[in-house]
């Protein structure tokens, strides 16, 4: 059913963990950290001119940044290690993902299924929400009153899923971007569903018809196709957005190092005395923005990472509750 989070009632957060590109996430966090460091300049609480405390806070970053960018430099080379693999592994994943599009398309109310992840994920659901409609049709020629309104109940929540994802997939760039597709499901999970598909068969098991029967099982297979889909595309979406983190980080992170160092060099001269306050104090502030910028990238990058394994971790018919994770 639909998970009414905190990112859905708050726009600035969603857009700022979920949907707010990467980098300019990352340029606002450093424009509050220049802000930040203005109002310590005006309340005289910044230094004014080198000192120890700079130099000193100015070489832990160079060390630190450094460590930071190797260490997730690493890390892309441990995702793109389950990349690598002998010709047999290599088809036998081929065949498995070849084999799942079939069972998919087998399903699906078309010949061909798309390729597209978000027109993948948004034809299995309006093929579930068909199938939905058709449950609560059926439950017109039902044994009870009581079978029915469960039809009802059941055949209503699918097809809130249903309209919440369409709607989110319907734009372009949710239709073709990988990360389109994963944040229009992260709303929905169908683990209650499951367990109501199978209650429902258990309570009811001698006044379902058989074309109910078949309903309830191809509406149980859409949604195991549906968590398996989410979850493949999911994978793909890590292992992009880690290579594009680490990529960032050289480009942004070797600059910084070297600004950072330049700095470092500077404040040993004597001459750096004679320059005007106005440039010390403009170049410091230049110079620890620099420091902040790999931080600021890889807090924007692993925002969204986390939280999109934070809401996909849990792997069907069992569900977690969210209510220990509110931030």
């Amino acid at each position: 059913m639909a998970n009414e989070s905190g990112t859905r009632a708050n726009p600035v957060f969603r857009w700022a963990i979920i949907e707010g590109n990467r980098l300019t996430v990352a340029g606002l966090l450093l424009g509050g950290i220049l802000g930040l460091l203005c109002v310590l300049l005006v309340t005289n609480l910044f230094p004014r001119e080198p000192g120890e405390p700079l130099y000193l806070l100015l070489s832990a970053f160079l060390g630190g940044n450094l460590t930071l960018i190797t260490v997730v430099i690493a890390i892309n080379q441990l995702v793109f290690s389950r990349e690598l693999g002998s010709p047999g592994n290599l088809e036998q994943r081929t065949r498995n993902a070849v084999e799942y599009r079939n069972e998919v398309q087998s399903v699906m109310d078309r010949e061909v299924s798309p390729v597209m992840p978000g027109a993948f994920l948004r034809v299995l659901h309006e093929n579930l929400g068909n199938r939905a409609q058709r449950l609560r049709e059926s439950s017109t020629d039902a044994a009870s009153d009581e079978l029915a309104a469960e039809f009802d109940d059941l055949a209503g929540a699918l097809r809130r899923d249903v309209r919440t994802v369409t709607k989110a997939l319907d734009t372009p760039a949710a239709d073709e971007e990988i990360f389109g597709a994963i944040a229009a499901t992260l709303g929905t999970t169908q683990a209650e569903q499951l367990y109501e598909l199978s209650r429902i068969e258990t309570e009811y098991a001698d006044r379902l018809s058989e074309s109910q029967r078949e309903l309830v099982e191809s509406i149980r297979e859409h949604l195991l196709h549906i968590d398996v889909a989410r979850k493949y595309f999911r994978t793909v979406y890590i292992t992009k957005e880690l290579s594009f983190l680490s990529r960032i980080l050289l480009f942004v992170g070797l600059p910084a190092q070297f600004l950072t160092a330049a700095t470092l060099a500077v404040y040993d001269l004597a001459a750096i005395e004679a320059l005007p306050a106005t440039a010390i104090v403009g170049a410091t502030l230049v110079a620890l923005v620099a420091c902040f910028a790999p931080l600021a990238i890889l807090a924007s990058f692993v925002l969204r990472l986390s939280w999109v394994a934070q809401r996909n971790a849990t792997v069907m018919p069992f569900a977690a509750s969210e209510t220990d994770y509110t931030l």
